[in-house]
């Protein structure tokens, strides 16, 4: 079991000096073939070059592997069948940014037809049912004698560890700072234990147990992470309770005012910058701090202040929106506040919560802070200072336990020397000051952007548009976009009214960006450098020759341009992936490697 992990190492990048499988594939995130050694093309039974980019469940029958495979788990010793044999493998998925990028998969015997395997992951998922969700639950397995034959990450990031380190050590030996496990208790008895609290790495968490049976016996255990943390259960207990009573008082609140709609994956982007961004905001995310969000209109604030909601202990309850500046000023004490009955003509009869109450033990989004009336700070400060509030028209002050994220594309430093901003509402606010940058300071981000607005547009439209022409990427590329994201998407969304066939082209853009690229000259310049670079080689050598090189010039300037991103320099050069792998073979390059 130990030389099965230690081959899974080499999909970081560490090779093993000392030991060699019988057979390795790298997978990518689809689990297609991106590269795999002979002895693995021997025990499937084909040529490598014959697999390269081609699906693995095209390949072999994976059961449920294949489901365990992308979701991240770590697994080993367990079966997929290929032409009538069956090879028992390990996977190790490979993570980054804390998404599942690909893995490795390890061929390690073929067992004989009469084999019996003690016990194998399809037949304990099939055990185990309904009581699985791989995608979310911290979920282990153990076998008999408690050594644990399958973890995912939600598990693994709970002991601060990973499945690769946890594989193949007793339940005890893989939780550190831990209660020692129940479910050996769980097999002893073979009753489960259904809503228990157990501490694991310091956390109470609440989890369920189970038996894992087969012919009656027991052979194994499932542990299931139902709550990371314990107070999880107090957030949305407190929701429900007092359900009832924002229902009715709340009224006309939607559901697009109370509820976060994104989390960190939404961000999207590739850019140092952004990556960094998305790194410290998870960091923040889970504390209670108030949040100082800073940046051009149209760089994505509230997105950002969604993916802090949904990243922190308060994602069960309510995420409230509040523009200061779309809210007359006359109205805003009794928006942010509530009212009691009576307080005005016209009042609601039973009054009305404010946007605070609504957000009691959640989080309120206040954008565009810096338009904010002087006297409404004032009142604004004593609820950041003192946790309560008074409604309008009511004299017993009510508690309120919000998390404030605020945004605005102001420089509020500039604002507290004019005087037209409290320096101690500054100073509350900007506890973590997060800075969004605008989008021509990640370009690089552009690329990526415009591919999810296509995917987005293609489902609101019914299109299949499949990309910008050469001419309109370039356009895109070089416009400085000073309205950002917002603008891009609205640049998009324009052309998608107007397309008629698979590709934007420049003619379905906005007439000044089209303009703007018309007056630099880039056609001109773009088609100088390619007619040198012809010129320079015509008579060099054979017409054929030639031809390969410009095209693994292409490759070279896609994958530069991708950042190695196999999947998006596909896309950029219009050819499929698995057409990108063999091309990538043809020309001697490692497709697992860079040109």
């Amino acid at each position: 079991m130990d030389q099965a992990i230690d081959i899974a190492g080499p999909a970081a990048g560490n090779a093993a000096d000392d030991w060699s499988p019988s057979g390795i594939l790298h997978l990518d995130a689809q689990l297609c073939v991106v590269s795999l050694d002979e002895a693995a093309g021997a025990m499937l039974g084909a040529a490598p070059e014959t697999l390269l980019g081609r699906r693995l469940d095209e390949i072999a029958d994976l059961a449920d592997l294949g489901t365990l495979m992308k979701s991240g788990t770590v697994f080993n010793g367990q079966p997929i069948a290929v032409q009538g044999r069956r090879i028992i493998c390990d996977y190790l998925p490979t993570v980054e940014s804390e998404q599942v990028v690909g893995g490795v998969l390890s061929l390690q015997r073929v067992l004989p037809e009469a084999h019996d395997s003690r016990v194998d992951l399809k037949e304990l998922l099939q055990s185990a049912g309904a009581y699985l969700d791989l995608n979310y639950d911290g979920i282990v397995i153990c076998d008999r004698a408690g050594i644990i034959v399958m973890v995912n990450q939600a598990f693994a990031e709970l002991l601060d560890s990973t499945p690769h380190a946890m594989i193949g050590k007793h339940l005890d030996e893989a939780y550190p700072n831990s209660q020692p496990s129940r479910l050996p208790g769980v097999m002893e008895t073979a009753s489960p234990q259904i809503g228990i609290t157990h501490y694991l790495n310091g956390k109470q968490v609440y989890a369920s147990l189970y038996p894992i049976q087969k012919d009656g016996k027991v052979v194994g255990g499932i542990g299931k992470i139902l709550f990371k943390d314990i107070r999880e259960i107090t957030l949305i207990a407190n929701r429900l309770q007092t359900a009832p009573e924002t229902r009715a008082l709340a009224g006309s609140v939607t559901r697009k005012e109370t509820s976060s709609r994104y989390d960190v994956n939404s961000i999207v982007g590739q850019s140092k910058k952004i990556l960094d961004l998305k790194e410290s905001l998870l960091r923040v995310a889970g504390k209670n701090s108030n949040v100082l969000l800073l940046g051009e209109s149209g760089t994505g604030k509230e997105l950002f202040a969604h993916a802090i909601h949904a990243a922190s202990n308060r994602r069960y309850a309510q995420f409230v929106k509040v523009n200061c500046a779309a809210i007359p000023e006359h109205l805003l004490e009794s928006e942010l506040f509530g009212y009691s009955e009576g307080a005005f003509t016209g009042a609601r009869k039973g009054g009305q919560l404010g946007k605070f109450e609504q957000a009691h033990l959640g989080t309120i989004f206040l954008d565009e802070i810096g338009d904010m009336p002087l006297y409404m700070q004032a009142k604004m400060l004593r609820v950041l200072q003192e946790r309560e509030l008074t409604p309008l028209g009511g004299g017993t002050p009510k508690m309120v336990d919000v998390r404030v994220v605020a945004a605005t594309n102001c420089n509020l430093e500039c604002l507290v020397r004019e005087g037209k901003f409290r320096q101690d509402l500054y100073y509350r606010l900007k506890v973590v000051t997060l800075s969004i940058p605008s989008l021509r300071e990640r370009k690089e981000d552009i690329r990526p952007l415009t591919v999810n607005f296509i995917r987005q547009f293609n489902e609101e439209f019914g299109l299949e548009v499949q990309g910008l022409s050469l001419e309109a990427r370039e356009i895109i590329m070089r416009y400085d976009w000073p309205g950002n994201v917002r603008e891009l998407r609205n640049v998009m969304e324009s052309a998608f009214n107007l397309v008629t066939g698979p590709l934007i082209l420049r003619d379905h853009l906005p007439e000044q960006l089209a303009r703007m690229h018309t007056e630099s000259g880039i056609e001109a310049s773009a088609a100088q450098d390619i007619g040198g670079y012809i010129r320079q080689r015509l008579g060099s050598a054979p017409l054929p020759e030639i031809i390969d090189e410009f095209e693994k010039l292409l490759l070279e300037a896609a994958l530069q341009t991708t950042r190695g991103n196999k999947l998006q320099a596909a896309d950029l050069l219009g050819i499929s992936r698995q057409w990108l792998y063999k091309k990538l073979h043809k020309y001697g390059a490692d497709p697992g490697e860079d040109l």
